[in-house]
Order: C-alpha cells, then structure tokens, then sequence
C-alpha cells in the first residue's frame, strides 16, 4: 500500500521473511547491493561508504548504460530489527537534487515482516512519480532477494 502527500510517500509492504532477514538487507551492504536499485532494468548498485550507525555516512551509486546517479547521506537512528532512520540526497540527478529522509520501520507480521518506510520532503510531486517508482522497484528486488535460499 501506497499513501502519499505533496512531499512524502509511505509504503506499507509484507515480506514473507523473518524481521532479523529483512533488516539485515537493509544494514549489509553486500545485501543492500543485491536488490537496492530505483531504477528498472540493468542497473548496477555500488556501495561506497556505508556505516550504519548514528553518524555514520552513507554513499551508494546506481550505474546504467547512460552513466550513473547516486545518493549520499548519514544514518540518524539504527536500532536493530526495529527502525532505521536517515538522511538521502541524490547527486548527477538534477531534477531530484533535494534533502530528504528515509524512515523504515520493521514489524512482526503473520507470514513474515511488515515494514512501513517512509520517505519524507521530496519535490512536490515526486512523491507520486519519481521516488514511488523507485521504491516500488527496490521492494519488488528485495522480495525476490529474499525467497532465494
């Protein structure tokens, strides 16, 4: 489920994985490689920098036959199998290039997990367009990620 507002955008998703899994694809980069991209198609995920705790930065490039855009912020929260909260800025992607935040929460739920992420003071409209995609695309990758053995 999708709900939206001029600047935000809250995805509500189940997983049929235990909440320790879903997590840690959200905190390992070699995980977070895996299944994090926004971008349909062939698209190349690099961690660079990524530490996460409070304070620590983050730095992530997503590679395409065009070239390559990325996201850059720091972590203001982790706690384990809970909650993570950080800060997100696209760079070599003008027409996103804003300071948001990234709130995912994570939940028991009948088969598995439910996680409810939100991500807050986008462009006005992007919520539905751009940013809605993109997490769509990732959660659809994390799924699959996480039914492989």
């Amino acid at each position: 489920m999708i709900e939206t507002d001029e600047t935000s955008l809250t995805i509500q998703r189940a997983f049929d994985a235990p909440r320790e899994r879903v997590f840690r694809a959200f905190i390992e980069p070699k995980e977070l490689k895996e299944w994090f991209a926004p971008a349909p198609g062939d698209v190349t995920t690099e961690v660079q920098t990524f530490a996460p705790e409070p304070n620590g930065e983050r730095s992530i490039r997503f590679h395409t036959d065009d070239g390559w855009f990325g996201s850059n912020g720091a972590f203001e929260e982790v706690i384990e199998n809970e909650r993570i909260v950080y800060t997100d800025r696209w760079v070599n992607f003008p027409e996103a290039e804003v300071d948001s935040r990234v709130i995912v929460e994570f939940f028991d739920a009948k088969e598995g997990t439910e996680i409810v992420l939100t991500h807050e003071q986008l462009p006005d409209g992007d919520a539905v367009g751009g940013a809605g995609m993109g997490w769509e695309n990732s959660l659809g990758n994390l799924a699959e990620v996480l039914v492989e053995p």
